[in-house]
């Protein structure tokens, strides 16, 4: 949590409507200014919440002092906004789609594994404005290598993936739950939902909204891209590498090692975008992100 207290208390409502599943509350403030701190003291008293005060480090070093300090006997982790609302139904969902695919795994220990899924947009009070758009293609490591498809605030994954995210703190990070995603598309499976297990509060703190009409979602898109240049994703994938690229699979690595030796002239890359096997979820956004990776902004 983060100077919160406008809409802090029906996402922490929401904690104890969750049916499926005994739950466990761990929160770190960082840093409020405003009736955050008084806020999560009250929920700790009444409902037991385990609430860490610390100074303002940011949301993503945040979240790995969270990391730190998790009961290490769950057997499920999930991460939280705010500022949402999750439905009494996600853990049932979660849950659900990840037994399935690890009574499915024919090795042990179970691999990590990722639930993600849709959700439902809110304006700030919580009035439907739409939904989040469904995949195309589904899930892959060369898909997370150039977009997240896996909203942080429906991430449920089980300790195997918790297990490799503890110690994989780098500075080159852009995006914490995108960087979930590659890790457990590039070691294990990720599972998808259609069905919607969060209200996603949009207002204007957000840093980024949601946007229904689709061409304009579309070109915002593109802006977002052209403003990383090369800086935030290149940077991520590096960093990536840098922690796992040694336990990776060979055609993985291979196709991380072309992207990070195609940054340094245009000839490189339009010679590795011809033969790349990374996509986005539509074809208008994938030819943008060749497009995109030529022009180096990627």
């Amino acid at each position: 949590t983060y100077n919160g207290a406008e809409y802090l208390r029906p996402q922490l409502d929401s904690y104890l409507k969750l049916e499926g599943a005994e739950v466990k509350v761990l929160i770190r403030d960082d840093g409020s200014t405003d009736g955050t701190p008084a806020i999560l003291d009250e929920y700790a008293q009444k409902h037991g919440f385990e609430v860490h005060k610390g100074e303002n480090v940011g949301y993503i070093a945040s979240m790995f002092q969270l990391i730190k300090h998790r009961d290490k006997s769950c057997g499920y982790y999930a991460t939280s906004d705010q500022d949402d609302v999750w439905l009494p139904n996600k853990l049932i969902v979660a849950l659900d789609k990840l037994h399935k695919v690890e009574y499915s795994q024919p090795v042990q220990p179970v691999p990590p594994i990722l639930f993600a899924s849709l959700s439902r947009v809110v304006d700030k009070d919580l009035n439907p404005i739409g939904e989040s758009y469904a995949l195309e293609r589904g899930p892959s490591f060369y898909n997370a290598m150039v977009q997240n498809i896996a909203p942080g605030h429906t991430h449920v994954f089980n300790a195997s993936l918790m297990q490799l995210l503890e110690d994989s703190y780098h500075e080159g990070i852009l995006v914490l739950e995108w960087w979930i995603y590659l890790i457990a598309s590039a070691f294990g499976e990720v599972t998808f939902s259609d069905e919607n297990t969060v209200l996603h509060r949009q207002h204007g703190d957000n840093s980024i909204g949601y946007e229904l009409n689709q061409t304009r979602h579309f070109f915002q898109r593109i802006k977002r891209l052209r403003q990383h240049h090369n800086i935030g994703i290149s940077r991520q994938l590096a960093a990536f590498q840098e922690c796992f690229g040694e336990w990776l699979a060979e055609t993985k690595l291979r196709e991380l090692k072309a992207f990070q030796g195609s940054q340094s002239n245009l000839f490189k890359r339009i010679n590795y975008i011809r033969k790349t096997r990374c996509f986005r979820q539509t074809g208008w956004e994938t030819l943008v992100f060749k497009l995109l990776s030529i022009a180096g902004h990627y």
